[in-house]
Formats: C-alpha cells, structure tokens, sequence
C-alpha cells in the first residue's frame, strides 16, 4: 500500500513527459558558437535537465564526502573525550573511595578511643581495674 501511490506518481510522471515529448517534437537550431545543430526540442529539454542533474549531483556529492568525512573526525574526537572522561571518572571515583574510606577510619578511631576512655572513667570511678579488652564492634552490622 505505501509504494502504490510512488507507482501512481511514476506513471504520471511518464505521461507527462510523454505529453510533452509529442507537443514539443519540432526541430530547433542550437548554436554552439563554431557550429549549428539542429535537433528536437524536447531532447534539447531533457539532455539540458539531466545536465542540470549531473551538475548538482557532483556538486552536492563533493560536500556531503566533505562533510561525511568531518563527521568521521569528530566522532574520533568524541571518542577520544569520551575515554578521558571516563578515565577522570574512575579515577576521582577511587580518590572519593579513599578519602571515605579515611574519614570512616578516622571515625572507628576516634570511637574506639572515646570508648576506652569512658570505660577507663568508668572503672577509675567505681574502683575497679580496667582490663583490657579487645572486642572491636562491627559498626556495619
């Protein structure tokens, strides 16, 4: 169903080409500055227009290579920027990673140390001896 109206449009096309071919068969001179030919006009028409077309076709041909291959180039770039992207992610990642894993360390430390040093207040004021115990809480459970 799509393509039936591009054959609808084809066969229209024809037919008026063909319309045109038959009302304008009569022979015209051309003049090419060092000689006259005499030929029909509508094959003067249609070798003028497939000129036309050959013409724009190099034309347009020239700048969509230069602009394909301006294209080719800056995908390279975007690759090569996409690469160090995600090398300078990774690596403030892993610096982000370290520098919590520090600050977590820091904080059991710091934990740790106010912990013995309550238990240590703690048995000075209860008369006890302190002993040394070494159960470290798992603060991720």
């Amino acid at each position: 169903m799509k393509n039936q109206w591009r054959v609808f449009v084809g066969f229209l096309l024809v037919l008026i080409i063909v319309v045109f071919a038959v009302l304008n068969n009569t022979d015209v001179p051309i003049s090419f500055g060092f000689t006259t030919l005499n030929a029909p006009l509508i094959l003067i028409l249609i070798s003028s227009a497939i000129i036309g077309a050959l013409i724009v076709l190099l034309t347009s041909a020239t700048t969509m290579w230069q602009q394909k291959k301006i294209i080719q180039q800056q995908e390279k770039e975007l690759a090569i920027y996409k690469e160090e992207m995600d090398k300078k992610l990774t690596e403030e990642k892993e610096k982000l990673q370290r520098e919590y894993t520090n600050k977590t360390a820091k904080l059991e430390a710091a934990y740790e140390t106010q912990i013995k040093e309550q238990e240590l207040l703690i048995a000075s004021l209860s008369g006890e001896k302190y002993t040394k115990e070494e159960n470290k809480l798992d603060y991720f459970d």
